[in-house]
């Protein structure tokens, strides 16, 4: 990388005034020293990319929960999936898919809570409707999914949420449609067995369950529930058993170790604590993806597989859909669709200018491409098209939160979801609903 600025003076470090190349590690280190964050020339240096950006997966040899065995090798078969519908096409679909799961989840839940008869049929092709829409094209549902409501009438939201993410890594790595169906239903079910829990058991937060047992209680519970369901896949139930072991064996409920644990249970594991470390505070908020995806490559070789865990981010990139950013030119935006060619480059909604005043109408960019705003339309004369410059390159600087800026985050995001969705399938009520 080539050092461009620094977030202090120069004269404060020992670094030269007019930048300079980190070509190693030791640099690195040494750099970290002296500066919190600094500004990189792409230009001048090579700049990051899908193929290098997570190249780096060296472990700490010397770690005691580091697993030592050996691993049959992730295969990623990246041409089983293509987007084979525009989002725009899409998204009405996946509006309606979310809406009917949404209530078929709270019909299954409440017969567990029950102990009536179970209908699985209903709920099942509800989710299977989900995971051809993902499968169709990913980012419609995606979007969907940073729209919650706040009536607190969907208790059941996390279960969906964490779904979406194990479908769309399974098909990233290419999995049939059948195994995506099954990691969808068993993400899903995962959590029966709290529903039939006392109260005073469940007290703890969710992120203490492992350490205090209750984690293992619930999955013992959501077995044998789901033993008694007839419907229900065997795979499903092989994917529920394993889902929270660990690669090192720290898991629970047998504390099986490696390749022991089925890749689709890996698969749907990695996306739960994904979730989990991203949505915080009784999931009334969440914390940048960033941050949680610097979580999950921590535990990579410990909790999970190293190349389960590089995988599963470059699926998402360092920017889902629907998450807000900065860019490069100061201005706020929000991910509209992602460039899979390259994660770091993906469409973008303008929202902010780089004054900080809230756009009346908001302005959509490929970084892919680049700023074509100043773009003089080709109806002009050819000495004017001359004058023309070529789209200036813009970069997605961090992802932010919406409570820093004066934005009305879901307003706008409920906005671009109607401009794409007909009159008549709007059925839902918009201004009910929040974003996470």
């Amino acid at each position: 990388m080539y050092i461009a600025r620094l977030d202090r003076p120069w004269e404060n470090t020992p670094f030269p005034i007019k930048g300079f190349y980190v070509r190693d590690r030791s640099e690195m280190k040494r750099l970290n020293v002296h500066c919190q964050y600094v500004y990189i020339d792409t230009i001048k240096g090579i700049p990051p990319t899908d193929s290098n950006l997570f190249e780096d997966r060296t472990l700490a040899v010397d770690s005691p929960d580091i697993y030592r065995g050996s691993l049959e090798p992730l295969c990623v078969d990246s041409a089983v999936y293509k987007n084979v519908q525009p989002l725009a096409a899409e998204l009405p679909i996946a509006h309606d898919a979310y809406n009917t799961l949404m209530r078929d989840i709270g019909v299954i839940m409440g017969q567990v809570t029950k102990k009536t008869t179970y209908l699985l049929k209903p709920f099942s092709e509800a989710v299977y409707a989900v995971v051809d829409s993902i499968s169709r094209n990913p980012d419609a549902f995606m979007w969907l999914m940073r729209v919650r409501k706040t009536d607190k009438k969907d208790p059941f939201y996390y279960l969906l949420r964490s779904a979406s993410w194990a479908v769309v890594f399974g098909r990233h790595l290419g999995l049939s449609k059948a195994n995506l169906r099954i990691i969808a239903l068993s993400v899903m079910l995962r959590d029966v067995g709290r529903l039939t829990l006392p109260k005073i058991l469940l007290s703890s937060k969710a992120g203490d369950f492992t350490h205090s047992g209750v984690g293992q209680i619930i999955v013992e519970q959501t077995m044998t529930i789901l033993r008694g369901i007839s419907d229900v896949h065997p795979k499903v139930l092989k994917t529920v058993s394993m889902m929270f072991e660990s690669l090192n064996g720290s898991g629970y409920p047998k504390q099986l170790q490696g390749d022991e644990i089925s890749l689709l249970s890996k698969v749907a594991g990695v996306a739960v604590f994904y979730d989990d470390a991203t949505y915080l505070k009784d999931e009334l908020c969440s914390i940048p993806s960033s941050q949680s995806i610097l979580r999950l490559y921590e535990v990579r070789g410990k909790q999970y597989q190293d190349d389960v865990v590089v995988e599963f981010i470059k699926a998402f990139g360092l920017y889902p859909t629907g998450t807000l950013v900065k860019l490069s030119t100061s201005e706020i935006a929000i991910v509209t669709e992602q460039n899979y060619a390259r994660r770091l480059k993906p469409r973008v909604m303008v929202v902010v200018d780089n004054k900080g005043e809230v756009l009346e109408s908001f302005k959509y960019i490929d970084l892919m491409v680049g700023d074509t705003r100043s773009i003089v339309p080709s109806s002009l004369s050819r000495m004017h098209k001359a004058e023309v410059q070529a789209p200036s390159r813009i970069d997605i600087v961090e992802d932010v939160q919406p409570y820093d800026y004066p934005i009305k985050i879901t307003k706008i995001r409920e906005e671009h979801i109607a401009s794409h969705v007909p009159q008549k399938k709007r059925s839902f009520n918009m201004h009910s609903m929040h974003t996470d």
